[in-house]
């Protein structure tokens, strides 16, 4: 029997003829998924030690990449700015509620209780980062798109989270019929923003009973007669 040809780790060696094309393919993004987490743990290391309101601009790319272990084309491979790091935050903040709402919705959760669960969520991840970075993560997500920057349509956003249980909720006649889902999830993501952008400039001091009151808020809005105006020419056909 032949033997695959392994590294000096003795691991499977991606670059060897022995390793079947996909399972190469496979073994070489999760080893580039592997140096994009490194590049953000290292980063987020950095300006934190440094304080974030000031540290992003003091800490040089090449100080991220030499603490990293990495070239500086590797991390301009994964980052068009060190700025994109920030993207990060919310892209695993994004994933964490993508995960509660598919575990409601397997639950059969109302969209009340549902919402709750996933709120929670929010709250808990953004409560883990400093407020200033979370701050500066909010104005990264906000600002309009360079030339060169990834584009955020490549990574789940808070909205496809929360269209999830719409979906259901319109379903099983939660919530009204007139409105897309997707509506009702830009809505409640808006909120979130305004919450977590109060929140980070310190104008919001416990950031979860908001997060629930707003939310209940936009959710009684949205339950089927619920006494809202929608223009004829723009109801939902």
């Amino acid at each position: 029997m032949a033997t695959q040809a392994t590294g000096s780790s003795g691991t499977l060696d991606p670059t060897s003829g022995s390793v079947p094309p996909r399972r190469r393919a496979g073994l070489t993004q999760e080893r580039s998924r592997d140096t994009r987490r490194r590049l953000v743990r290292t980063a987020m290391r950095l300006w934190t030690e440094r304080g974030f309101e000031t540290g992003i601009e003091d800490t040089t790319v090449d100080e991220i990449v030499a603490a990293a272990g990495v070239t500086k084309g590797t991390f301009y491979f994964h980052f068009a700015r060190k700025e994109e790091i920030l993207l990060e935050l919310g892209y695993q903040t994004a994933a964490l509620l993508y995960e509660e709402a598919a575990r409601c919705i397997k639950a059969k959760r109302s969209i009340e209780d549902s919402l709750r669960k996933v709120t929670n969520t929010l709250a808990a991840s953004v409560k883990a980062t400093p407020p200033t970075a979370v701050g500066r993560a909010m104005s990264e997500f906000l600002r309009p798109r360079r030339p060169g920057d990834e584009p955020l349509a490549r990574f789940p956003s808070f909205a496809q989270a929360l269209e999830m249980l719409f979906v259901r909720a319109e379903e099983v006649g939660e919530v009204t019929d007139q409105v897309e889902p997707m509506e009702m999830a830009q809505l409640v993501q808006a909120l979130y923003t305004d919450c977590l952008m109060e929140w980070s400039q310190g104008r919001l001091k416990r950031l979860n009973p908001a997060l629930q009151r707003r939310t209940s808020i936009v959710l009684a809005g949205l339950r089927p007669g619920a006494a809202f105006p929608v223009p004829r020419d723009v109801v939902r056909r």
